[in-house]
Parts: structure tokens; C-alpha cells; sequence
């Protein structure tokens, strides 16, 4: 428990660093430009002075925009922790470099999940996902009772939409990253676009022009309230949804989790397993006879070029191959969707992953044998 208060505390100390950060990387390239030889500085056409205040707008407006999710998250949060819990400022680690970078990082996550910019990405994994889901279960009055959950969920846009369609949708996340800023823009958000980010500020690589880095984004494109106001106005239930905060490894093993699940999906998930096979065992154990597994993302194996971690990289052929042998069998068979990852549209630059789309079931007879997950 202390441990996981301390990794909090770190985390939030991470957002507020992030001006101080930011500003400490724009002098260094501040004082580059500087360095030039007059002749240089002759033959730019870059208002310096310009390009810096611009700059400076866009890390306070972010940087004002992290406080107001780390004081929502301190209020939710540290209520989970028994009274009297206290920790010396001098016991929280400084933030590190990763810890950092997924300061960085969860601005393009916000852009991702719950910008109208993001909607292309979206489109492209979530949208299989819920039409999967929609058609299986075509009588909406009948979802409620239809328990997906939703590992790795980052930001939730995908257990949000779930639950939009009245849908019983669990979120579970590791990253207290994603978790402050997930618990912010679903619960401390209640209007469309109530906020401007500027999430490509800090990029200076790659840019058609030099305004694109200082591109704004507005956020949420769809906020809670609004939500449930469309679905009363058509007399519909939002479904149950919930988050919970975790290593999937070790809050859905349990054995009270077993054959409670009608559905799991996971969207850029399985490969962040040490252990995939693992994985595919906790996923089979967690369903119900006859409860699918929908799956869309790549294999890039998050862990295979660590030398501390272990790290089992399968192919997609020997990861179904697996999933047969634990007992799943194939409902549709892997089809490839070309899609980026918080990707700035305007950029030179253009990482496209061939992401696999499939659906196995658990068999409703449940004669297929099972197979003991490797523990990491």
C-alpha cells in the first residue's frame, strides 16, 4: 500500500514538473539559435522572439491544464489510503525520465481517445470492436448484463463507448499516468471541448511548418454529461461502467474472477505481456462458457529489448496456435487494419502498425483442456 502511495505521489510530482521540463529543454534550444553567427541568423525566416513567446504560451496553458487533473486526482486518491497515511516530501523519489516522457506521452493520449483529431485513430480499432459487440448482441435492453472488460484501457474512450451502448464495461489500468488522467477527463470534464492542450509543443522534429508544432487540440470531443443527456432524451440507460486500478496479472487471477466475464477486449494490449501465454490463460479463465475475446493491436512485445525483464515474443500464427491449445476456439480469424498510434497528423514523420483483428471464443461445452500459464 505504501508503495503504490508513494508511486501516486510520484507520478502527480511528474505533471507538475512538467513546466519546469519543458522550459528547461526550449532554453537549451533557445540558446542554439543563439549560438549562430550573424550571417546565419540573417538568413532565417524565423521570428525568434515570436516563436519563443508562442512556446511559452503553450507549456503554461498545458502546464495549467495538468495542475487542474493532479488537484482532481489528489481529491480521489488519496481518499484510498487510511487516515494518517503520511509520507515525507523527502521519501518520494524525483521524477524520472520515463516517468516523464509519459507526462509527455499522455498529452497525444488525450488527443487519441477523446479529441474529434483523434477520431481517425479510433475509427480504426475501436470501431471493430463495438460493431462486433452490437451485432452479437443486438438487443440493447439486454446489455446490461453483458460484462466486457476492457484491460490496458488507458483513458477509457473504448469503455466509455461500451457503456454508451448499454453495455456493462469494466476498465482496468496499471499506469497511474493514464488512471489520473482518465479519472480527469470523465469525471471533471462537463461540457465539449471545455479544454485546449497543445500536445505537439514540444516537438521540433518533423514539421511541415513551424506553426504545426504549435497546433492546439480541444478536449473532450464527448463529455459524461452531455452523454447521459443524448441518452435520456432517446429514454436510454447509459451501462454500468467502472474502473479498476492494477496489474492485470494480479487483479483478474483471483480465483472469484473465473467465468465472470461474458467478453474481454483488448485493444494495443497483449503485447504488453512478460508472459503472453499467461495472458491468454488469464483471459480464457475469466470467461464464461461461451464468452469471446476480441482482440486488435500489433505484437510489438513491449518488453523484448529489456535485459532486466523477461519478455516470451510469439508470432500471431503461434499465439493462436496457443490460445487453441488453452482451449479457445477461432470465432473470426485474424484480419490485418494499417492504423497509427497517437499519431500527429501533421508530421513528416508516419509509423504505421498492421494490427490484427480477432475474435476467439471460450466453448460453451468447455471440453477443450486447459493449460497452465508460466508464472514470470
Amino acid at each position: 500500500m505504501l508503495e503504490d502511495h508513494v508511486s501516486f505521489l510520484r507520478t502527480v510530482a511528474a505533471f507538475h514538473h512538467y513546466r519546469s521540463q519543458s522550459v528547461a529543454a526550449w532554453e537549451m534550444r533557445k540558446a542554439n539559435f543563439l549560438k549562430l553567427q550573424s550571417q546565419h541568423k540573417n538568413v532565417l525566416c524565423i521570428d525568434l522572439d515570436a516563436m519563443f513567446k508562442l512556446y511559452d504560451e503553450c507549456i503554461c496553458r498545458n502546464s495549467a491544464f495538468f495542475e487542474s487533473v493532479c488537484e482532481a486526482s489528489l481529491e480521489l486518491f488519496m481518499s484510498y489510503w487510511p487516515d494518517g497515511t503520511t509520507i515525507a516530501r523527502a521519501d518520494i523519489p524525483p521524477p524520472t525520465a520515463l516517468d516523464m516522457d509519459k507526462v509527455f506521452s499522455t498529452l497525444r493520449q488525450f488527443v487519441r481517445d477523446w479529441s474529434a483529431e483523434g477520431l481517425p485513430e479510433r475509427e480504426c480499432v475501436y470501431k471493430p470492436v463495438l460493431d462486433f459487440f452490437e451485432k452479437m448482441y443486438p438487443t440493447r435492453d439486454a446489455r446490461s448484463a453483458v460484462k466486457i472488460l476492457i484491460p490496458g484501457a488507458g483513458l477509457c474512450r473504448l469503455s466509455v463507448e461500451l457503456a454508451y451502448r448499454g453495455f456493462f464495461a469494466q476498465a482496468n489500468e496499471f499506469s497511474y499516468h493514464m488512471l489520473i488522467a482518465g479519472h480527469y477527463i470523465q469525471n471533471h470534464c462537463f461540457e465539449s471541448k471545455q479544454h485546449v492542450i497543445y500536445p505537439y509543443c514540444d516537438n521540433t522534429c518533423n514539421l511541415v511548418n513551424r506553426l504545426d508544432q504549435f497546433a492546439e487540440v480541444a478536449i473532450p470531443d464527448l463529455c459524461a454529461a452531455e452523454a447521459l443527456d443524448d441518452l435520456r432524451d432517446q429514454q436510454l440507460e447509459f451501462g454500468e461502467l467502472s474502473m479498476v486500478a492494477g496489474d492485470f496479472t494480479e487483479v483478474y487471477a483471483k480465483e472469484h474472477q473465473q467465468r465472470s466475464w461474458n467478453a474481454v477486449a483488448t485493444v494495443f494490449f497483449i503485447d504488453t505481456a512478460h508472459n503472453i501465454i499467461e495472458y491468454l490463460q488469464i483471459i480464457y479463465d475469466l470467461l464464461v462458457p461461451g464468452g469471446y475475446w476480441v482482440n486488435c493491436g500489433p505484437l510489438l512485445y513491449h518488453f523484448a529489448d529489456s535485459a532486466e525483464d523477461m519478455s516470451i515474443e510469439l508470432s500471431l500464427g503461434e499465439l493462436i496456435s496457443v490460445a487453441q491449445k488453452i482451449g479457445f476456439a477461432v470465432c473470426c480469424p485474424p484480419s490485418f487494419i494499417d492504423t497509427t498510434y497517437t499519431n500527429n497528423q501533421r508530421s513528416m514523420k508516419q509509423l504505421v502498425y498492421r494490427c490484427a483483428f480477432f475474435v476467439l471464443q471460450r466453448p460453451l461445452d468447455d471440453a477443450a483442456p486447459a493449460v497452465a500459464a508460466a508464472t514470470a
